[in-house]
């Protein structure tokens, strides 16, 4: 049992951490939020609300595998709570690490749930066991949610939940490796953290890259690597984004791609699991932007790509488009660009650098078969946007995913993405 179960963990904190700024203060000093219009734009905002200062994404972390009634259960509490809040008119915002704090509660809820394991474990109720761990790894990360770059009460669920991650692959019979990568980014060392999941094969096997958007922490698409590593017989490379999670100390700038192409050199250079002639790389949201750029810089590399509703341009660069976005939103990328939501228009040129059409990427082509997912009254990646995108790739494939509940869209995306598998890699999924 011990190898594969480290044992109980704590939500104790530094007293730095408890004494920390609020979340909705960080990267985002201004005193009346921006309210995006909702009704043209619903994909993009859901979960929005004008009494929150996140967005509620209920049923993505209900589909990650998080329980209705504990999620429920966290919201009541942080909406019932009493405690001062930084910001009074949104409830999400009380200041002190306690009862009705999003970290605490989220993070409180998590830990019940990872130490439950090890009696689960003792009784050999090996799946339960996997499941309460998939739950507490989803709570963790929703307590560290949005994941901003010096939010100390988040790190602590930063921490356990790489713990608990390391945990449930262990117990869950995958092969796994975490990756330290060491690059020098102009002129400073930096190590990149990445996690390599593969089946426990003998022969080499296909590679899938995979990048997230700036929101989330590399572990939160759990089931998406499942589904490629015991389905589709792949390996999977995935890693927080710069600013973000275990890369937190990486800068984020115009080179989006820079981790993800600094640990794929790696791995082709050095990991024998790994089949070189079988690559392919999948992005979603601005994790759409880093494999676009890999598209086009390791197109001898990759065999195909998958982009979900990717960040490619005119969120950048369009003033409507940058309108639309929440004031959660504007403070998680001025967060990763070191800057402050309140001088948002000073930080305009800067995300204007994003845009791969203004840096010359987009209009010319990459020889990378891309395919590209997008949904209608998505501003990340409108028509326009994804038609440029296919224009750009030779044999790039346009699918508009159709309106629907989330379920369904995550069952087309999953189909496309096999699609693309199977015809790229020739590979014959298991029954």
């Amino acid at each position: 049992m011990q190898d594969l179960y480290e044992g109980d963990l704590t939500e104790k904190m530094l007293v730095k951490q408890l004494t920390s700024v609020e979340t909705s203060l960080i990267s985002n000093s201004v005193k009346e939020f921006h309210k995006p219009s909702l009704a043209e734009h619903h994909i993009t905002l859901g979960g929005y609300s004008e009494k929150w200062y996140r967005q509620l994404h209920k049923a993505t972390w209900i589909v990650c595998g998080m329980k209705l009634s504990t999620l429920d259960e966290c919201i009541s509490k942080i909406s019932a709570s009493t405690n001062k809040r930084s910001r009074d008119e949104y409830i999400d915002t009380v200041e002190s690490y306690g009862e009705g704090n999003w970290t605490y509660e989220f993070m409180h809820k998590a830990t019940e749930l990872h130490n439950s394991v090890g009696a689960l474990i003792e009784a050999g109720k090996k799946e339960e066991a996997l499941k309460l761990m998939q739950e507490a790894g989803v709570a963790y990360s929703v307590a560290s949610y949005p994941n901003l770059n010096g939010d100390k009460k988040a790190l602590q669920a930063q921490v356990n939940n790489v713990k608990n991650y390391r945990d449930y692959l262990n117990l869950g019979n995958i092969g796994f490796k975490e990756l330290e990568v060491p690059v020098d980014l102009k002129g400073i060392k930096h190590n990149i953290k990445a996690w390599l999941l593969h089946p426990k094969k003998d022969e080499p096997v296909p590679l899938i890259v995979f990048a997230g958007s700036l929101e989330n922490l590399f572990s939160d698409y759990d089931k998406l690597y499942q589904f490629l590593v015991r389905k589709l017989g792949c390996a999977v490379v995935c890693m927080d984004n710069p600013r973000t999670g275990q890369n937190s100390s990486v800068p984020l700038d115009h080179d989006s791609s820079v981790l993800h192409r600094n640990v794929l050199d790696y791995l082709v250079a050095n990991e024998p699991i790994i089949d070189k002639n079988r690559i392919g790389a999948v992005g979603l949201r601005f994790g759409g932007n880093i494999v676009t750029r890999l598209s086009f810089m390791r197109c001898n590399l990759l065999k195909f790509s998958v982009l979900i509703g990717a960040a490619v341009n005119k969120v950048f660069v369009d003033n409507n488009n940058l309108d639309l976005l929440s004031q959660m939103q504007r403070a998680i990328i001025c967060n990763k660009i070191d800057k402050d939501a309140a001088e948002w228009n000073s930080c305009l040129p800067i995300l204007s650098q994003f845009s791969l059409k203004k840096q010359g990427l987009l209009g010319t082509i990459t020889k990378t078969p891309i395919k590209v997912l997008y949904s209608e009254r998505d501003f990340f990646c409108d028509e326009e946007d994804a038609k440029l995108l296919v224009r750009s790739s030779a044999g790039g494939e346009l699918v508009k995913l159709k309106p629907g509940n989330l379920t369904s869209m995550i069952d087309t995306i999953i189909k496309e993405l096999q699609e693309s598998v199977e015809k790229y890699f020739k590979v014959v999924n298991d029954p």
